[in-house]
């Protein structure tokens, strides 16, 4: 740990991250936080000017969060990183919390398919220090290959995609001044089902406003109607995440969804991006089975999205 030393607080001026950040874990996405009891963690390496590890937390009723307007956040630290530093880091912050008077903490890990050996590291290293598992999530992801999307899928989804086209259905990568529209199908196809969105869409505005490159909006049209929608989130340089999605009920059968999921596919293969993240098929903390069944059978990978929680006093 020699070359390294903990800081508490904003990145310091003039240094540089040694990992690319998720969008979640960026200062500008932080900043739309509630700036009462935010704080971050980093690792440091004076000599580069380089910051090799770092996590953010806000705190609410004396348990440390991860900052609630993103779905994940956990710690990101280099690739070259030693494990053993990630351990110590790790110690290091549990460590400051208790100064802080913190009692609880609970951290949010993405998905394990977007890095597989560092996810299985930090989960791994969180139940050694003895956190426990808060909340166990299915997520699927869809690799992107140079092989068509029809390749992927289940002939009777082919099928229904077939179906969508013959019955006028087209899909369409909007503007972002298409939000309002965007936002209120999806928000109608959500109440329609029972659901609630986990934001405004003012506050969905103020994220697109902050990242306007990183936000995007697809959907599949009948003639001049919406029948299905989906706001996408360049995570970072190599992975999609479908935000907020749905589709009318009404249209089950057309399965509209199919060609908005073709579409989102073939827009990740001509901007290089790897992974699409379908999100998590969970309701109530238990399995979604129906929409769990139908993102396998869109060529999904099943991945875990484990959440940790761990009293420190």
């Amino acid at each position: 740990m020699e070359a390294y030393r903990f800081h508490e607080g904003a990145l310091p001026t003039g240094t540089t991250l040694a990992y690319e950040p998720s969008i979640f874990n960026q200062p500008a996405f932080l900043s739309l936080q509630d700036p009462v009891n935010l704080f971050s963690f980093y690792l440091l390496e004076p000599a580069k000017s380089r910051a090799v590890a770092g996590i953010h937390f806000q705190a609410e009723d004396n348990v440390a969060r991860t900052p609630s307007k993103g779905p994940f956040g956990s710690i990101e630290f280099s690739e070259k990183l030693n494990p053993q530093d990630v351990y110590r880091f790790l110690e290091y912050i549990e460590l400051r919390l208790k100064e802080r008077s913190i009692i609880g903490v609970y951290i949010k890990n993405p998905p394990r398919a977007y890095a597989p050996e560092k996810w299985a590291l930090v989960e791994t290293f969180l139940l050694n220090q003895n956190y426990a598992v808060a909340e166990a999530e299915v997520g699927t992801v869809i690799r992107i290959t140079d092989a068509p999307f029809s390749e992927q899928i289940r002939h009777s989804e082919k099928l229904r995609g077939r179906q969508a086209k013959e019955a006028g259905c087209r899909f369409q990568h909007l503007t972002l001044d298409k939000l309002g529209e965007v936002y209120r199908f999806i928000s109608g196809c959500h109440e329609e089902k029972g659901y609630k969105l986990s934001l405004t869409e003012a506050e969905l505005a103020r994220s697109i406003e902050t990242f306007p490159d990183d936000y995007f909006l697809f959907a599949v049209f009948q003639q001049e109607t919406i029948r299905a929608a989906s706001v996408g989130i360049r995570v970072s340089e190599k992975i999609l995440y479908s935000f907020l999605v749905n589709h009318e009920r009404a249209f089950n059968q057309v399965s509209p969804p199919v060609l908005l999921l073709e579409g989102m596919y073939d827009y990740c293969r001509r901007n290089s991006i790897a992974l699409m993240d379908m999100g998590t098929s969970a309701l109530n903390r238990k399995p979604n089975f129906s929409l769990l069944d139908f993102k396998l059978h869109m060529g999904g990978i099943p991945t875990s999205k484990l959440s940790f929680y761990k009293k420190i006093s």
